[in-house]
């Protein structure tokens, strides 16, 4: 069950807390350093991934999702980064995966660059405003140098998973405001 805020704006009008990593991404579902051959075997991988858990999803269905989301256009940002995600009319919560890739795959990246991470997210139906917010959140952290620069330095999945969760996407506004009192 998703907790809830009041908006100072709207006193009446819960709004969606603020989505945690570690409430949507399983450590069964990071994986580290996982060979793979092209775009689409880098996809078929995450859908492994992202269907796996305690509630199931067939990875085909996932798979076809994600290769249907990619056609609309690339979900590289650049960075070697790329986050596939796509909404999935079963699910029933968010769920997120992690890939970081043993060599780099070409993405269609804007930047030219090929893909080493692969942040996989599903939403479920008519939760866009998480999705939203999710995908804004992991793109700030994967777009930070130094957090890139952890999780190329991760050991293992589990180190991988521990840095994904414990990241705090914006330290400087926690700075700012302490600064401020």
């Amino acid at each position: 069950m998703r907790e809830t805020q009041t908006s100072p704006s709207s006193p009446d009008e819960p709004v969606p807390a603020p989505v945690r990593l570690h409430d949507i991404l399983d450590p069964d579902r990071v994986l580290c350093d996982v060979p793979v051959r092209s775009k689409k075997h880098a996809l078929d991988i995450l859908s492994e991934a992202l269907s796996s858990g305690e509630t199931p999803l067939h990875k085909l269905e996932v798979f076809d999702c994600l290769v249907s989301r990619e056609r609309l256009g690339s979900t590289a940002i650049g960075s070697a980064v790329a986050i596939p995600h796509a909404r999935l009319d079963q699910l029933s919560g968010l769920r997120a995966a992690f890939v970081r890739l043993e060599e780099p795959v070409a993405f269609d990246a804007a930047d030219g660059k090929p893909v080493r991470f692969l942040f996989g997210l599903l939403v479920p139906p008519g939760d866009e405003e998480s999705h939203l917010q999710l995908l804004s959140m992991i793109a700030k952290m994967l777009a930070q140098d130094l957090f890139r620069h952890a999780l190329d330095d991760a050991a293992d999945s589990e180190a991988l998973y521990d840095t994904l969760v414990e990241f705090d996407p914006d330290p400087a506004m926690k700075d700012d405001a302490a600064g401020r009192r």
